[in-house]
Order: structure tokens, then sequence, then C-alpha cells
């Protein structure tokens, strides 16, 4: 008789926390921040060893990240068949109620799986037959646009894990986004980007194009400690194994690490009208306390003042027909008002428009591939000498 399986050791539980490509150090480098142990470092993923709490601890407090996984079951996935069979397998009854309304989603690749539909409909056959089987027929419910349970088989290769997505809405739906499309960097995006720049997290900083501000406000938040997810929902709290008392305490000792940092000026510029108004209501209702300066106007017509660390920006890329004459002159100013402003500093300037980025000074040796969406972004890097 073979030896039972060993429960799984509840301090020692496996974890991986997906990512946007080029963010993985950022990502694991806030883990440690966390007290979370990092195991290994993959393509937009990060695998991780915590417990219940770390796992809380993670979605309330990365930046970068994209959503945190809690890995069930992995096993060769030679075809689609064994999709459905590891799925019938496993006792999900134990891990989330019957009634909880469900959303199954694949990530990552695998030569073998390559139908992505096919693959969601095999994984949730089997999940529904188990409860169908230890539950009197009763199954839970399909729910792609609010679920309490999400479910993500993650490919690598030729295996397959299935796991809990314990964030449930991806990390980067922070809820100070008031308007839809007003804003089209993500804020994994935005926090990473700094992370990157070169700024400290101390001296003044300089958005010269801010848009709806999400450069200046995970700016601040970085600043000042403040936990970026610290009071919305969370997948996690839909399971059974689900510690109420626990998050709350990892709440409390996350807000204990908030320190309002001295001197800080955060400074942005937008030049367009209804963006600049949707700037000022999200500062208002989300960010009051903040040391956030709003300017509306064109940066090449204003005087920032004072002295600025830094300049973080995500000017437009002029990728769209009849945009493009424009943007040459804008990048050219941007670089000019730079140097002017901040000479001896530096500045990171993320752009999709990577044959008009030496115009600001832009060099592709000091750059970070970052994808926005499906455009091949990235991060320029610049050094600000101080030459108009």
């Amino acid at each position: 008789m073979p030896a039972p399986t060993p429960a799984p050791d509840p301090d020692r539980l496996t974890g991986f926390v997906l990512c946007r490509g080029g963010l993985e150090d950022v990502v694991a480098r806030e883990l440690r921040e966390l007290e979370i142990e990092v195991v290994d470092k993959r393509k937009r993923a990060i695998e991780i060893v915590t417990n219940l709490a770390g796992f809380y601890r993670a979605n309330m407090g990365l930046r970068s990240a994209l959503n945190v996984l809690r890995p069930i079951r992995s096993f060769n996935a030679r075809n689609y068949d064994l999709l459905y069979y590891q799925s019938r397998k496993t006792n999900w009854h134990k891990l989330f109620p019957v009634d909880a309304r469900l959303r199954i989603d694949i990530k990552g690749h695998s030569p073998k799986i390559t139908h992505t539909r096919y693959a969601i409909h095999r994984v949730k056959d089997g999940i529904t037959d188990t409860f169908r089987k230890l539950c009197d027929g009763v199954r839970p419910s399909i729910e792609k646009r609010n679920p309490d349970v999400h479910v993500v088989v993650y490919l690598e290769k030729h295996r397959a894990t299935l796991a809990l997505d314990m964030s449930g809405t991806p990390l980067f739906k922070r809820g100070y986004r008031i308007e839809h499309g007003e804003a089209p960097m993500k804020e994994d995006l935005a926090a990473g980007l700094l992370a990157l720049s070169g700024w400290d997290c101390r001296s003044p900083l300089l958005d010269p194009m801010c848009g709806s501000g999400t450069l200046l406000f995970e700016a601040w938040m970085m600043a000042a400690g403040i936990a970026p997810n610290l009071h919305r929902r969370f997948g996690f709290e839909a399971l059974l194994d689900y510690d109420p008392q626990v998050h709350a305490a990892e709440r409390r000792r996350l807000e204990a690490r908030q320190a309002q940092p001295e001197g800080m000026r955060l400074l942005g510029i937008e030049i367009d009208g209804a963006t600049f108004r949707t700037l000022q209501k999200i500062r208002a209702q989300h960010f009051p306390e903040a040391p956030i300066q709003l300017e509306h106007g064109d940066f090449r017509n204003l005087d920032p003042g004072g002295e600025f660390g830094a300049a973080v920006c995500n000017p437009p890329y002029g990728l769209r027909s009849g945009e493009t004459f424009e943007i040459t002159p804008l990048y050219q100013a941007l670089g000019a008002f730079l140097r002017q402003h901040l000479a001896g500093r530096c500045a990171g300037i993320y752009t999709a428009n990577h044959e008009a980025a030496p115009h600001f000074g832009g060099d592709p040796k000091a750059s970070v591939p970052l994808l926005n969406g499906s455009l091949e972004g990235r991060l320029y890097r610049v050094a600000l000498d101080g030459a108009g």
C-alpha cells in the first residue's frame, strides 16, 4: 500500500505571482520587502513560499504585480482529456462552497494545449462533475464578469497547474480610477516604471505630461509607504479557509508602515482640459492629503520652479494616423525642458515610439522593454546633462 500523501505544511505554501514581462525583478524586490520568500523568478511569474497571512499581505501590498496564484495540482498536460481528469480528481468542494460563482481562465503557453476555449470547457466540466458527485447533484454556476472564485490553468511548456487566484480582480485595479478610459496606463505598469526610473522615492518628482495622474498617485503611495490595495475585496475571501482575523491583522501590519515623507513634492502638468478635470477629481476624492500640485497648461509654457530630483513621463506616442508629424517637435521640446529644469538629474520616459525617442535623448541601450497592452513600449532612462 502506498504511503498517504502528507498534508501540505500551512506555513510552507507554494504560490506564483504573475506580472508583465520586464517587471520580474521589481516584483521580486517588492515581495522581499513584504517579508515573503522568493524561490524562483520565471518569465512573467515569481514563485514564492508563504502562508495564508503572506498571501493576504502580498495581495494588499504588491504594486507591480497582476495576480497572486495558489497552486492546487500540477501535472503533465499532454492533451485536453488530462485537463478534465486532473480537474475531476481535485477536491474542489474542500476549497470553495458549491454556491460560488466561478470563472476559469488559461494563462501561459503550451505546445499541446492551444485551443483556449476548449481547455476552459474541459476544466469546467471536471470541476462541476466533482461537485455534482459530492454535493447531491448541485454544482457552482459560471460567472465571467463578477465571479466569487477565479480558477486559473497556468500552462508552462508541457505542464499545467490548476490554481486558485487569490487576488480575484487583477491587482492593478486599485479603485481610484473613477472614469473608464481616462488612464491608458495601468497602475502596475506605472509603479514598475517608477521603480525602474531611478527615482529614490524621497526627492521631488515632476511629470510634465501627467494625463490623469496614474504615475503621480502611484509615486505618492510609494513615497508614503501606503499599500495600494488595503481596502478592496480579494478572491481569497470566497475560499473556505479564509481567516478574516488574519486578514485584518495583516492590514494593520501594512498600515503601520505608512509614514508622511518630509519635503515631498509631486508636480503634474496636463494640457487637456477634460483630462485635467478628471485628474483634479481623483486627487480630491482619493488623495486629498497628498502633496500633489497640479498645473493646467502646456509644459513648454510653464516654469515648474523648485528643485526636482527626477522626472517621469508617459508622453503621447504619435502612432495613430495623422499624429506622427507632431511627435518630433514635442519630444525635442520635452528633452529641452527636462535638461533646463533638471540638469544633472535623471528622467524616466516611457514610449512606444522608438524612432522618435532619440529626440528627447532616449537611447535603446539605456532602456527597459515593457509591454503596455499590445504596444511594445520601453522605459528610456535619460541622464540630463543640462545642455540646452
